[in-house]
């Protein structure tokens, strides 16, 4: 028993919703249910009567919440007053270069608004290498696009951004809207590297219709493909963020692959064991809120 399961126990009381519970605190409904459990073990009496999908706290449950609250307000008090307060702990942020290039510093700016003083320590890695970060719990929270499949981090989309075929206003491709697989896959292709973001997006799509691209330049440096494309040496996927002035200075061109749906979203990421702070839990709900074009 330690004081965070006491305040998961809290939290379960005042939902009476184990459901509820774990998304007050950011956790997963089996991981406050192992808790409740281990607490019913370790005290030998039962807490909850469990009846028709329902929770009721026990008379053993009503008097170990009454010993809780007493607990915990001498805890808060504690930590309230003893140590420094949370506002000046840092919260460790990871983000993935796309994110860390084009949002990351609005959504800095308005949490910064509100919480001025919160140190925000921030790191900008691949998208694995965040998530690797993450797992070892040297980060706080992360930024990441793209897909994400490990079981023990819990995502949510803030965001997402289209993908497009990028070719040079002097390609014959710049007179057309749409191409087919076909020709696409035809082309000296400059795209990124395997295992990002932007490839994994671009890969998953044509694999589901059986095709393999074999690009002619690989690179972790989306200008190097940008500077390619423009000298017409190929064509790339890139989001369209990216080339915004190219596009808009009519030097690029971009257009869609007939049949592919290039979508990424953009997730907030956090490890579901990690206590989230109340400044986290800011952070976290500024991030889904924030509207980002």
């Amino acid at each position: 028993m330690n004081i965070k399961h006491l305040y998961i126990f809290k939290a379960v009381c005042e939902e009476m919703n184990f459901t509820r519970a774990a998304e007050k605190l950011y956790m997963t409904q089996p991981a406050v249910s192992h808790v409740i459990n281990d607490l019913e073990e370790e005290t030998g009496h039962i807490l909850f009567d469990r009846i028709s999908k329902k929770i009721y706290l026990t008379e053993m449950g009503k008097i170990f919440l009454n010993k809780t609250l007493r607990i915990l307000e001498l805890y808060d008090d504690l930590e309230n007053n003893f140590y420094s307060s949370e506002k000046d702990v840092p919260i460790y942020i990871g983000s993935c270069i796309t994110i860390g290039n084009f949002w990351l510093p609005s959504i800095i700016k308005e949490f910064k608004k509100n919480y001025p003083e919160t140190p925000l320590k921030i790191e900008i890695d691949s998208a694995a290498a965040i998530e690797k970060k993450l797992l070892n719990n040297d980060i706080d929270v992360a930024l990441i696009e793209g897909g994400i499949h490990n079981d023990y981090l819990i995502k949510t989309v803030f965001s997402s951004y289209e993908l497009s075929v990028i070719c040079s206003s002097n390609h014959p491709f710049s007179k057309k809207k749409c191409i087919s697989i076909e020709e696409f896959i035809k082309e000296d292709l400059l795209l990124r590297e395997k295992g990002s973001a932007i490839r994994d997006c671009l890969d998953n799509a044509l694999a589901g219709k059986d095709v393999f691209p074999a690009p002619s330049w690989t690179s972790t440096n989306s200008q190097a493909l940008i500077q390619g494309v423009k000298n017409n040496l190929g064509i790339t996927v890139l989001p369209d963020i990216l080339v915004a002035n190219e596009l808009e200075r009519k030097e690029l061109k971009k257009l869609f692959i007939k049949d592919i749906n290039l979508k990424n979203n953009n997730y907030i990421v956090y490890h579901k064991d990690k206590f989230i702070s109340n400044t986290m839990s800011v952070f976290i709900d500024s991030v889904k809120k924030i509207n980002l074009k």
